[in-house]
């Protein structure tokens, strides 16, 4: 196995990190209380690391996974709920184009450059976990299909131009969901964005669709496809995920040496205490663990193989570990740490939401035991 990187991922590392490092970490904390500016997102785009996985075609550069995992965890160290904006643009950019050409050249460009965010409804008020569940109905009218329903817990509910929707077409279970593309500006879609405890730029709420109508053109791929298309972009985005939460924790990590070199207690550095040394070890080891099944996961997809188990693998250790980092980052600085004038209880807010989204860790560990043991010996099918 080559642990290699190409010299194109190094200079894609060198970039990201400057951008962030200038752009994004001075701003981490305005955007608990501002909105984060569209202008911010066409710089994304700018970058290059909103297209990565959109055929040039369509203004993206027809990247590699591992590429957008190496984005991802340099923009964590800076700012990672702005990983959340190269999330959804991967996930979303592979469902567009399952669309209709016009659909593909209507919306891919957008999102490339960052003009167009498009989100991602799954979830409902009842339904997490258990997808196959859904109740949100697309019914066909004519040449049109009419949603009705309320999503919950839909990341960028409050900014985004446009939704990807699972919504049943069909009958009960799995088979009878599709994939829809609305546009929120829609007469009949309303928006309700939560107070959440992290992850305020991300503007995470619930997309309300009464009478909702879009050309039925504007479903993704065919009837019945949307639970199997769901499940194929979390097994990559687990990985990116697990990456952007590494990023933070390191950069919390890397801050906290250089400050136990420097501070002292019973006139010696905190850094010669073993108390805080060994500590530091472990994280820094389960993170470079974390990390590495992250890219295995990655370089699987672009290998065109199989890496469920493996983007399970990521999400269950990423929040984990970076959590746990932060919090003793956090309690090495004291009450400076605890203060809001330190990044560390925001990091540490914002890093727990992704404890639940896209699979909790008890999902995780089932996904792990069904593909180990298999499914027939599945507690979930």
């Amino acid at each position: 196995m080559d642990f290699s990187w190409t010299e194109e991922d190094e200079l894609l590392r060198e970039t990201v990190r400057r951008y962030a490092t200038e752009r994004l970490a001075g701003d981490y904390a305005r955007w608990e209380s501002e909105p984060f500016p569209r202008e911010r997102v066409v710089e994304l785009g700018d970058l290059g690391v909103l297209g990565m996985l959109i055929p040039a075609e369509f203004g993206g550069s027809g990247g590699r996974h591992v590429s957008l995992g190496v984005a991802a965890e340099e923009i964590g160290r800076a700012d990672f709920n702005v990983t959340s904006f190269l999330q959804l643009a991967a996930i979303s950019s592979g469902l567009l184009a399952l669309g209709s050409d016009e659909i593909r050249k209507e919306w891919l460009p957008g999102v490339a450059s960052g003009e167009q965010v498009v989100a991602f409804a799954l979830t409902e008020p009842g339904v997490g976990s258990d997808a196959a569940r859904l109740s949100v109905t697309a019914r066909r009218d004519g040449g049109d299909l009419v949603l009705s329903g309320e999503k919950a817990s839909c990341t960028f509910a409050g900014l985004a131009d446009a939704c990807v929707v699972f919504a049943r077409t069909g009958g009960p279970g799995a088979a009878g969901i599709s994939m829809v593309l609305v546009p929120l500006d829609r007469p009949g879609v309303t928006r309700q964005v939560y107070d959440s405890v992290g992850g305020k730029l991300v503007q995470r709420g619930s997309l309300f669709f009464d009478g909702v109508r879009v050309p039925a053109s504007n479903q993704l791929g065919e009837e019945g496809s949307g639970f199997v298309g769901a499940m194929k972009s979390f097994d990559f985005n687990r990985a990116i995920i697990a990456l952007g939460c590494v990023g933070t924790a390191q950069q919390s990590l890397d801050e906290t040496v250089a400050y136990t070199k420097e501070r002292t207690t019973f006139g010696k550095p905190l850094a010669r205490h073993e108390g805080v040394a060994f500590p530091i070890a472990e994280h820094l080891a389960l993170l470079h663990a974390t990390r590495l099944v992250a890219y295995e996961a990655l370089a699987r997809a672009d290998a065109g193989l199989g890496h469920t188990m493996e983007g399970a693998m990521a999400k269950w250790l990423g929040p984990k570990q970076a959590v746990e980092a932060i919090h003793s980052c956090l309690l090495f600085h004291g009450w400076t740490g605890y203060g809001n004038d330190l990044p560390y209880a925001q990091r540490h807010r914002d890093i727990v939401g992704f404890e639940i989204g896209d699979g909790t860790a008890e999902i995780m560990k089932a996904i792990i035991a069904r593909d180990t043991f298999g499914r027939e010996f599945a507690a979930y099918k």
